[in-house]
């Protein structure tokens, strides 16, 4: 299985993510059974994409882009796991921005993925070599079952800037990654993903799809990305 996952971040009101639901539906891409879609969607705008989706019968599941790392209780404003479980399929977990924005850490990015697979939620891990080994090594000491989740190598160095890594390097690290969860989990790599370069990492050996930020904002762009994929 290939995955393409966009992460939409804050972009994107309700209104204008169901203009893009019409978007892609006027395009139809190839939605190939090999090929998961996903996206990764404000808050605000999952229910009423979700039922969009339904009712326009279009393969792509939906996740979150965060989650608290507390559980339910008294915590205003946190968006817990448990609310997000009849909502979404996956969500995204320790994203970079993220760690420097808010100043994440590795035990947080942990807690987390353990309270979205208790609630049959998959995440979505990302990861840089700074804290690379860092992060798995938590994740083991917080019994996270990582074959129920999928990586993401994002250089921060990539991320927006419009290029992406050689996929060779991209590969090494998927491979690194790859040897420390015991080849447990999917693989993917994320920065600067565009359908000019998207074949280039999935032919690797080790990349098993893609994060896509800024070309999935775009149905047009993110189209030409599923067909792609599609084409393998």
């Amino acid at each position: 299985m290939k995955y393409v996952i966009g992460n939409w971040k804050s972009n994107q009101n309700l209104t204008e993510s169901l203009i893009w639901v019409d978007g892609i539906d006027a395009i139809k891409p190839h939605f190939s059974p090999d090929v998961s879609v996903i996206l990764c969607l404000p808050f605000t705008d999952i229910a009423g994409f979700n039922h969009k989706l339904s009712d326009l019968k279009i393969p792509i599941l939906t996740g979150a882009q965060n989650v608290s790392h507390l559980p339910p209780g008294k915590h205003t404003g946190e968006i817990t796991a448990n609310m997000l479980g009849e909502l979404v399929n996956y969500c995204l977990v320790g994203h970079s921005e993220r760690r420097r924005d808010f100043n994440e850490t590795s035990q947080m990015v942990a807690e987390k993925a353990g309270f979205l697979l208790g609630n049959s939620i998959t995440p979505i891990i990302c990861l840089d070599l700074p804290y690379l080994d860092e992060q798995i090594k938590e994740l083991f000491q917080q019994n996270i079952d990582v074959s129920r989740c999928i990586f993401v190598y994002e250089p921060i160095a990539a991320i927006g800037t419009g290029h992406p890594i050689d996929p060779i390097d991209a590969n090494h690290v998927a491979n690194q990654i790859s040897f420390l969860i015991d080849n447990a989990a999917p693989i993917l790599y994320g920065g600067s993903v565009s359908a000019d370069n998207v074949k280039s990492f999935v032919d690797q050996s080790r990349i098993d799809g893609v994060l896509v930020g800024a070309d999935s904002l775009e149905p047009t762009l993110f189209a030409g990305i599923i067909n792609c994929l599609a084409e393998k």
